[in-house]
């Protein structure tokens, strides 16, 4: 088996079955790879009485009970876990995460987001967004839907993995990261690139096409072509018993990110984090996305030095 590329997963708890929701593919990574779940709470200096509809832990009294409960649980399907019960201070929520995933050495943090779509929905999340940007580490992120079914904690590895890549360097640190992960679940990895069609184009983008509609679709079929080649050379820097397929699509990025979504069980792809309103005007493809599929998101924060992939 693969290394696994992660040996200590942080999970934040909130007490909620809607934050519950992360746990099958984060129980299921430390499953199917080794390692070991950390199961944080945060004691809040002034918590609310009820979070998403239920009572919310407001003592470390309930808060240890909860998590060793849900240890307990975890432990008899055959997950290594521990529980941190920490107070926050004067520290923000997202920050002390942040600060705790540090202090006990994690290297991932994986919580569900509670955006309840809109504008907040876009916003990532406000708790994930800050962690994301403050841990600087691979986050795994799944939106929380009431729809869903929230009280299931089996362990699931996922067996299909999804990369969305857009021929920059930048989203091609996470190839390394997408080939260990593969490699220790022995899932299925699908790259993919989405050029856009003439309608999709950015704003910046669709000046030239509105004189130059012709000359506009030719460079996009050329763009095509050169992002098949592209997916086709990336390919092959996986090692030789991974399954790696790739597609390449045109329309809407992220519509078209959705439909391939629903033959994945993770998505894995690099995010820039950018906190609040600029990373949504900025055209954040991890938080549209994450508002239109019900699968995982595992981010990795872009380098500011690209670590080629070979």
């Amino acid at each position: 088996m693969t290394e696994s590329p992660f040996t200590r997963i942080l999970v934040a708890l909130d007490g909620s079955r809607l934050a519950e929701r992360i746990l099958p593919v984060a129980s299921g990574l430390v499953l199917a790879c080794g390692g070991e779940l950390l199961l944080l709470h945060i004691l809040e200096a002034a918590p609310p009485g009820r979070v998403h509809g239920e009572p919310h832990l407001t003592d470390a009294e309930s808060a240890g009970r909860y998590l060793e409960q849900l240890a307990s649980e975890l432990r008899a399907q055959g997950i290594v876990c521990r529980i941190a019960l920490v107070a926050a201070d004067q520290a923000a929520v997202a920050r002390c995460i942040a600060r705790q995933a540090r202090a006990l050495e994690a290297d991932m943090i994986a919580l569900t987001t509670h955006g309840r779509g809109g504008l907040r929905g876009f916003l990532f999340g406000r708790i994930a967004q800050q962690v994301l940007q403050e841990a600087e580490l691979p986050t795994l992120v799944r939106r929380s839907s009431p729809d869903g079914d929230a009280a299931a904690r089996a362990p699931a590895p996922p067996c299909r993995l999804l990369v969305p890549l857009d021929g920059s360097q930048a989203s091609e640190q996470v190839l390394p990261l997408a080939w260990q992960l593969a490699g220790c679940l022995r899932a299925q990895v699908t790259l993919a690139r989405i050029v856009p069609s003439l309608e999709h184009l950015s704003l910046r983008e669709s000046a030239p096409a509105v004189f130059l509609p012709t000359a506009t679709a030719a460079l996009l079929a050329l763009e095509r072509e050169r992002g098949e080649e592209d997916l086709r050379r990336l390919a092959a820097t996986a090692p030789g018993d991974l399954a790696v397929s790739i597609v390449v699509r045109q329309g809407d990025v992220i519509e078209e990110l959705a439909r391939l979504s629903g033959g994945a069980d993770l998505v894995v792809m690099t995010t820039h984090g950018r906190a609040g309103l600029p990373g949504w005007l900025a055209g954040s493809v991890a938080a549209r996305l994450l508002e239109r599929v019900a699968i995982p998101l595992l981010l990795q924060p872009v380098s500011e030095r690209p670590t080629p992939a070979t």
